[in-house]
């Protein structure tokens, strides 16, 4: 005969393993959401020619949306003259994260992007259209707030993004360096990232550009961006960026960092992304809070993994190990 305590402690466990279990990521469930009924054909990845943009109303917004991606800043940011044009929260650039003006392959990259929507949106758990997409960054990485649908800046981006996806049909295409390298996943299900030695790594291999203080090197001058930029502090992504999840954070680093990084030739290893990833995002480095992100994946079927909200996840969604979150 149990005693009252023990059925207590056996009801604890048996009501935690089903929260794990009904709150796990299906990326099955995701795949069946995101699934528009077309069969994407397998293409090369390739960079349009930029001596092809016509010269006309077309070319300068695709012109001027490319500016914008490098410079946002200097455009739309939180020091330039014109105060109704201060969009941007912070004083990144839009190829902060999409590097080389979104071209870089394995960064995120904007070729082929206007080609897949709409799209399901499980942040959203709706269909999003590219406008709802720019509009998100601009409120979450750049820490700002929407840009008006029919601004030119709007439509400098779609317009950008839609060059650099010629010939790709619509609905998308399979492409090798379209989306982030993953880190093993086999790695992060087992072991919870290591703050100490992410460090280690991080005073090795990012201290150089970032800072001791992750606080980056500002240009001289207003509304003139950073050479390397910040990764927490007031001027960096708020909570609610792709770049604070500690598994999107980790893919992007191992393809994209130390500069110089390439998906074929990687600088760090599996362990040492996601550990480092772990160390910038760690909760003593003090960063924006993005407004209202506890409404942000309400579907906990689809809701990406490595999204921690303090007193609605467990701790394990922080930093893992993901092994019970993931199926």
């Amino acid at each position: 005969m149990k005693s009252i305590s023990q059925k207590m402690v056996l009801g604890a466990i048996l009501s935690s393993a089903l929260i794990t279990s009904a709150s796990a990521f299906d990326p099955k469930e995701l795949a069946k959401r995101s699934d528009k009924g077309i069969k994407k054909p397998v293409m090369e990845y390739k960079i349009p020619d930029e001596s092809t943009i016509p010269n006309n109303q077309f070319g300068d917004l695709v012109k001027y949306g490319k500016e914008l991606t490098v410079h946002t800043y200097k455009y739309i940011g939180p020091e330039v003259k014109d105060e109704n044009m201060r969009f941007a929260g912070n004083n990144l650039s839009c190829q902060t994260c999409h590097l080389d003006a979104g071209t870089k392959a394995y960064s995120a990259p904007f070729i082929g992007t206007a080609a897949e929507f709409p799209q399901y949106r499980p942040r959203e758990d709706t269909i999003g259209t590219i406008t709802d997409r720019i509009n998100g960054c601009m409120q979450r990485s750049m820490n700002g707030k929407p840009l008006p649908v029919q601004s030119k800046e709007m439509k400098a981006f779609e317009a950008y993004m839609h060059w650099l996806s010629q010939g790709i049909p619509v609905g998308g295409a399979k492409m090798e360096g379209r989306s982030l390298a993953k880190i093993d996943r086999k790695m992060i299900k087992q072991n919870k990232a290591d703050i100490a030695n992410g460090q280690k790594v991080y005073e090795m291999h990012c201290l150089s550009c970032h800072g001791a203080n992750g606080e980056g090197l500002k240009n001289e001058g207003l509304a003139n961006g950073y050479t390397f930029p910040p990764l927490w502090g007031s001027d960096s992504y708020n909570k609610g960026a792709g770049m604070y999840r500690v598994l999107k954070a980790a893919d992007f680093i191992k393809s994209n960092m130390p500069l110089g990084a390439t998906k074929e030739n990687p600088i760090l290893t599996d362990k040492e992304a996601y550990d480092v990833a772990a160390f910038m995002n760690q909760d003593s480095h003090e960063r924006p809070e993005k407004a209202n992100r506890i409404a942000d994946f309400p579907d906990d079927a689809v809701k990406a993994p490595d999204v921690y909200r303090p007193g609605k996840e467990s701790i394990e969604h922080q930093f893992g190990p993901f092994g019970k979150i993931i199926k």
